[in-house]
């Protein structure tokens, strides 16, 4: 077995793939019959989380604050498509989240997305994402630790985010129609 089969085969093993047949060998069964085995995966889903939650600052922490980061952060971990390059998993896990059912989840993660794209420079053209909630009040509560009263801070609003705006994003009012206001 040469390097490149070794590194195959352990990767393999690591994110719980099918092992190629071809490279059938009493090493990789040995490992996988391993108890230390179920705990390097353990590490190396700690390992994606701690990324995620460091790179996806206002989508972890809302998602934490529904109680479900964990939960949605090990999933995503264990996804055998998941890559070691932080800001590459960033973009897919937030383009993931960009589809969660939960609209406030949803749209910060849009905007976390889209303030990481206009960063690294592979932002084309503005975005805009639509918001169900007060863009500054969330992102005060997020960013700050001041609580979310969804309630009170309800309401319809677009944040137009790019690399041409001051500030990266600007936050517009919807007004009941759809239609611009100010």
């Amino acid at each position: 077995m040469n390097l490149a089969e070794l590194q195959a085969g352990l990767l393999a093993l690591l994110k719980s793939r099918e092992q190629d047949p071809r490279h059938d060998h009493p090493y990789f069964r040995q490992i996988a019959s391993s108890g230390r085995l179920s705990v390097l995966r353990e590490i190396s889903a700690w390992w994606r989380g701690l990324a995620i939650e460091e790179t996806c600052v206002l989508t972890s922490t809302l998602l934490k604050r529904r109680g479900t980061f964990g939960q949605v952060a090990g999933r995503f971990a264990d996804r055998p498509d998941a890559t070691p390059h932080h800001q590459e998993q960033a973009a897919v896990f937030l383009a993931e989240m960009a589809r969660h059912g939960d609209p406030l989840v949803a749209a910060v993660a849009r905007f976390e997305g889209a303030l990481l794209a206009v960063v690294s420079g592979e932002a084309t053209g503005p975005v805009t994402i639509p918001w169900q909630h007060a863009p500054y009040a969330v992102l005060e509560g997020l960013l700050l630790g001041a609580p979310l009263d969804e309630e009170r801070i309800h309401g319809a609003y677009r944040v137009v985010v790019g690399p041409e705006i001051p500030g990266l994003f600007r936050v517009e009012p919807v007004a009941a129609g759809g239609g611009r206001t100010g």
